[in-house]
């Protein structure tokens, strides 16, 4: 059962709003955390950290490749270039055409409650989702090549990093927002050009003079201060109901920004200003591989596996990265040192998603559950090891085990029970349980959903700041009509009250986040999680009615709620909490 501290409050027939909590375990880290920490260090890992749980990678025969190259000659009609599904010991590239018109932009104010399908189709166009998922999705690179420049237009430009600079410096700090670093080719590594240990201020002048001596900035969680790209992270964490981070990479034409390496995250980079040229490689050998666990060390070129994909990115190009794909770029053109023009350096922004997000890891918390059930309701969980079990088990009893029967004959019993208790624990699995606990964990860590342009209420867009209650809420007409402010910003649970020990309405949801603390952080055990509770006999119906009109407005007097004021009580409490948003007048 999910655990967690609740801020809130509580409905029952009294249409009076009560506290509620709950106690929680503590959340794992976000996904995405570790590493958006290893690149917001901008430095290798070091040595002696890398002898982790590795495993000699196998390799499908499928996604077998030898050295291969992307090539496509740039035109107005938008291309793909990808390595496509390749028979075994054999690797290819291919350019197929796009058409049509790409779906809206879903950074446009207005344009908040896109669908995830519709999201999706812009990010990816000309590729439909369908195909991507089918085919790109944890399996290849995808470079989509579009000849649009401003597919991306207004997104976040180097222009809108130098003025957030300077009008909000205070915010500014080195390894939280910003990163200086340059790639040193002869040593093979990348080094820090930091001003300052993690937590320094950061002077817009110490800044420029990096950039003009030719070092590459990092800008860390841009969704944090620039709206465009916390509507874009916003709607991919609806699409995906996956966490999203981002980092933008700035680097001057001729320069390496980091060195080869490969990430734990699904990556999808987006070109946004200048041009760079990607090499993307399999890793060595001894790298656990296709879809790591881990983020890697940093390459060297020389032990890099198979050429998957080498590809040049123009404004508004794509390229996807499934976990794993090793990939390092060089800025293309020969501007010089503290350039701005065209040509004169690279800037693309990349969005990950999916870390910690794999089947071993919901069967880790899965079947931790399950064996606590199974321990409290069998004794044969509970039942002591066999008297004398060190004596014939461990690997040196295995090499032993023919010189001695009765060993081999309790080594081969202890084994049988043991695979036999192990068989049975699925029997105790709760996967909406563990899904509910997964559930929970996204709402308190995703970013607050974007206010619509046209709403009148207010609050989940400030930064820093949580949701304020709506101008003038104050009480709810029958008459008014309500929806959600964003049905995915909510995650619904039934529970039991432990007062009453009745089934209850638990509304987790994230619009009183902060996307100030977006990806820097995990909610600690004791700290405040958005959540209501609501008598179900009672408003059971109501809910699941808000829910089935999804973006359509509800007229308050139309919920299936026998009492009048029962009705007004809930809408207000949802509103109150930022959850809804109300119709504005007509006539």
């Amino acid at each position: 059962m999910v655990k967690r501290k609740a801020q809130g409050i509580v409905v029952k027939r009294d249409p009076v709003a009560k506290a509620a909590a709950a106690a929680a375990p503590a959340p794992p880290p976000p996904p995405g955390a570790e590493a958006a920490e290893e690149e917001e260090e901008f430095e290798a890992q070091p040595a002696g950290q890398q002898a982790r749980r590795r495993k000699k990678r196998r390799r499908p025969t499928a996604e077998a490749a030898t050295p291969g190259a992307a090539a496509a000659s740039s035109s107005s009609t938008p291309a793909i270039s990808s390595m496509p599904l390749p028979p075994a010991g054999t690797a290819s590239c291919a350019s197929a055409a796009g058409s049509g018109t790409p779906a809206q932009s879903p950074l446009a104010p207005g344009n908040e409650r896109l669908t995830p399908t519709e999201v999706l189709e812009w990010l990816l166009w000309p590729i439909s989702p369908s195909t991507f998922f089918s085919e790109y999705w944890e399996k290849k690179p995808l470079h989509v090549r579009r000849g649009r420049p401003y597919h991306y237009g207004g997104l976040f430009a180097k222009a809108d990093l130098d003025r957030h600079l300077r009008e909000e410096a205070a915010d500014f700090k080195y390894g939280e927002r910003i990163n200086l670093a340059r790639f040193d080719a002869e040593a093979g590594r990348k080094i820090s050009l930091n001003k300052g240990d993690r937590g320094a201020p950061v002077a817009a002048s110490d800044v420029d003079a990096a950039w003009a001596e030719g070092a590459s900035i990092q800008a860390m969680h841009p969704q944090q201060y620039h709206e465009p790209v916390w509507r874009l992270l916003t709607s991919l964490e609806r699409a995906f109901a996956a966490l999203f981070g981002a980092n933008a990479y700035l680097t001057p034409a001729g320069r390496q920004g980091l060195a080869p390496h490969f990430d734990d995250v699904e990556v999808v980079m987006l070109q946004l200003e200048g041009s760079k040229h990607w090499r993307l490689h399999a890793p060595p050998e001894d790298e656990e591989y296709p879809l790591p666990r881990e983020y890697s060390r940093d390459f060297v070129p020389g032990e890099l596996g198979e050429l998957l994909l080498d590809c040049t990115l123009e404004p508004g190009d794509l390229l996807y990265l499934p976990r794993g794909t090793v990939h390092y770029g060089v800025t293309q053109g020969q501007g010089s040192k503290g350039a701005e023009g065209p040509g004169s350096f690279s800037h693309h922004l990349t969005v990950s998603t999916y870390q910690k997000t794999a089947w071993c890891d919901l069967l880790e918390k899965a079947l931790l559950s399950a064996l606590g059930r199974a321990a409290s309701e069998s004794i044969d969980f509970r039942a002591g090891l066999p008297v004398g079990f060190l004596g014939y088990m461990g690997s040196w009893h295995d090499c032993e085990a023919a010189s001695s029967a009765e060993a081999a004959d309790g080594r081969a019993a202890f084994q049988r029970r043991l695979k036999g208790l192990v068989g049975r624990l699925q029997d105790f699995i709760d996967a909406d349980e563990v899904c509910d606990e997964l559930g929970v964990d996204f709402m308190s860590q995703r970013l607050p959903p974007a206010r619509p342009s046209s709403s009148n209420s207010q609050g989940s867009g400030s930064v820093g700041g949580r949701a304020e209650k709506e101008n003038g809420a104050g009480t709810v007409a029958l008459g008014d009509r309500v929806r959600w402010l964003d049905p995915s910003a909510v995650r619904a649970m039934i529970s039991t009250d432990p007062d009453t020990s009745e089934a209850t309405v638990m509304l987790f949801h994230s619009c009183a986040n902060t996307r100030g603390q977006h990806m820097c952080k995990a909610v600690e055990a004791e700290e405040e999680v958005g959540c209501l509770r609501f008598e179900a006999a009672t408003f059971l119906p109501a809910i699941h009615a808000l829910y089935g009109a999804g973006n359509e407005f509800v007229r308050c007097s139309d919920l299936p709620l026998a009492d009048e004021g029962d009705k007004a009580a809930l809408c207000e409490n949802l509103l109150e909490a930022g959850l809804l948003e109300r119709a504005p007048p007509t006539g």
